[in-house]
């Protein structure tokens, strides 16, 4: 089986397993627990608001690190209408919208990486850097990224371009902002053997278990 063709369904079977929360309720759970985790994840002082629902519309605030200055506001209405906004505080002289509006065409990958014999063909001929590349691309070095030079000149800070899930694209912010290097380097690895075990043993994850505190 072509590499390229094992990767692209474990790219699948990550945002399926940990960020494709369906019904209102998942969705807010792992909001919910995607905020309070970050308080650790980032060591900041206080723990972010809870999210509120506005009609249809999830919505929260969050501060990031003294050592970042960033706060984001998130926006999500459905799995593919959703705006994330950057700003850069206390200045607000940096203010950046991620906006997915599932209303025009996006490219249907599902529908082409739906046959269950590929599925289970690539996940018994993976390996760990198969993995790997895939935790990268999505989370750790977007494909597509910008980088912001001025108010935050940090190269490692790669803002992914191009995502359609709002929950991926809220988890690699909190990757993206943590301001202490070991603990993003640790949480790569972690989320890898995280990954690699509930794939291969065909188990769930939990919110939980994604949203674990770090060990460091």
């Amino acid at each position: 089986m072509d590499n390229k063709i094992i990767r692209a369904y474990l790219l699948q079977e990550v945002i399926r397993l940990g960020f494709s929360p369906s019904s209102t309720k998942d969705k807010k759970k792992w909001l919910l627990q995607y905020g309070n985790s970050l308080k650790l994840f980032w060591d900041t002082e206080n723990y972010p608001p809870a999210p509120s629902m506005n009609g249809n519309v999830l919505s929260a605030t969050i501060n990031s690190s003294e050592a970042v200055k960033t706060l984001y506001e998130y926006a999500i209405e459905s799995a593919d209408k959703f705006a994330v906004r950057l700003i850069h505080s206390p200045n607000t002289n940096l203010m950046w919208t991620h906006d997915m509006d599932g209303g025009y065409f996006c490219f249907p990958n599902q529908l082409f990486l739906s046959m269950q014999e590929l599925r289970t063909a690539a996940i018994e001929k993976m390996t760990e850097d198969d993995l790997k590349s895939i935790v990268d691309t999505l989370l750790i070095h977007p494909t597509p990224h910008q980088h912001i030079e001025s108010p935050i000149d940090n190269h490692d800070i790669r803002i992914g371009g191009g995502i359609t899930n709002p929950f991926l694209y809220l988890f690699h912010l909190r990757i993206q902002l943590c301001p202490i290097p070991d603990r993003r380097d640790a949480e790569r690895g972690r989320l890898i053997d995280l990954f690699d075990y509930a794939i291969r043993n065909n188990t769930t994850l939990t919110i939980p278990d994604l949203m674990a505190a770090p060990e460091n």
